[in-house]
C-alpha cells in the first residue's frame, strides 16, 4: 500500500479496517463491481503508470491500484521473509465518498474506459 492509502486504512476502526481488508482481497480483480472499473494513465514522476480504479463494497470507497510486478512480489517475500501470494495488487490511495467534498483532485491524468 502506498502512504494515502495506509492513512486511509489507519483512519478507520478496527471494523472497517477488517470489513476494507475483506473487500481488497476480492474484490480488486474480478470482483462484483467491475464492470465499473475505469483506467487511469498517469505519471508519476518516474514514467508512464496505468492504475485502475475500482469500486468497493466497503463504503463506497474506490481503490487506486495496479498489478504488482513478479520484482515487487519476490522483493516483498524477502522483506518479510515469509512467502507471498503469487499475484498481488499495489494500492496507490483508497477513496472515501466524503472525500470528494474535502480535498481537491490528486492524480493527474486521462481517465479511460
Amino acid at each position: 500500500m502506498g502512504p494515502a492509502a495506509i492513512r486511509a486504512v489507519l483512519g478507520l476502526g478496527r471494523r472497517d479496517r477488517a470489513a476494507l481488508a475483506a473487500a481488497l482481497r476480492t474484490e480488486l480483480e474480478d470482483g462484483p463491481n467491475a464492470s465499473a472499473e475505469v483506467w487511469i494513465d498517469a505519471d508519476m514522476g518516474a514514467g508512464a503508470c496505468r492504475y485502475k480504479g475500482t469500486p468497493l463494497t466497503f463504503g463506497a470507497y474506490v481503490a487506486i491500484h495496479r498489478p504488482m510486478t513478479d520484482d515487487e512480489l519476490h522483493r516483498l517475500a524477502q522483506e518479510d521473509r515469509r512467502h507471498v501470494a503469487a499475484t498481488g495488487f499495489y494500492v496507490l490511495e483508497l477513496l472515501s465518498p466524503a472525500g470528494a467534498f474535502t480535498r481537491g483532485p490528486r492524480l493527474v491524468g486521462h481517465a479511460q474506459t
